[in-house]
């Protein structure tokens, strides 16, 4: 298998290209800072989990048990919500591989990731997903804090795939050439 250097598209992205497949690895990892924040972010969150356990075991009322057993568990939600991501932005990356008729795409946290399979004969209008500038949920998507804000989509066999987090609109666009080269190369 004759492998090239890699080459990098954009700020995130990392193409290897071989004989057999195309590899597109995108990393999700922010600046120091902000790691930094989401980083402290876990810390405090942590803190007031610890306060609403032993407040839901040390009380000596039923109904202020309660209520912190219920806060325990809005807490936890959230606790699992802002670990994963701070765990994407450390170690995630999406990995995108082209590959005699199929295309393959795993959101990864390290190596570790389940990947799904489409077969490139299905795979119809693969382009940028439009948004509103001024859209609130669009401002979120593009947020550190999240998991999302997905630029790259396709129509496969009735449903849409995205992919492309929080890429920047040329970044996205360099990928959508990447990716239409590779779908015409090995369908």
């Amino acid at each position: 298998m004759s492998e090239t250097v890699p080459q990098f598209i954009g700020k995130r992205i990392k193409v290897q290209k071989s004989k057999e497949s195309i590899v597109v690895e995108i990393t999700q990892q922010v600046e120091r800072w902000q790691e930094a924040v989401l980083l402290g972010w876990l810390l405090a969150w942590s803190f007031c989990g610890v306060v609403f356990i032993y407040f839901a075991f040390a009380s000596v009322e039923f109904s202020t048990r309660l209520i912190c057993a219920c806060m325990t568990a809005f807490w936890m939600y959230f606790f699992v919500r802002i670990a994963r991501v701070f765990f994407w932005r450390r170690n995630g990356k999406e990995i995108i591989t082209l590959k005699s008729g199929k295309l393959l795409l795993q959101n990864a946290y390290g190596k570790k990731g389940r990947v799904e399979e489409f077969h490139m004969h299905n795979i119809f209008k693969l382009g940028l997903i439009k948004r509103s500038a001024t859209s609130f949920m669009g401002f979120l998507d593009d947020s550190f804090w999240i998991i999302g804000g997905d630029r790259v989509g396709f129509s496969y066999s009735g449903s849409e795939v995205r992919m492309g987090k929080q890429l920047s609109i040329k970044d996205a666009e360099l990928l959508i050439r990447v990716i239409t080269a590779g779908l015409k190369e090995y369908k």
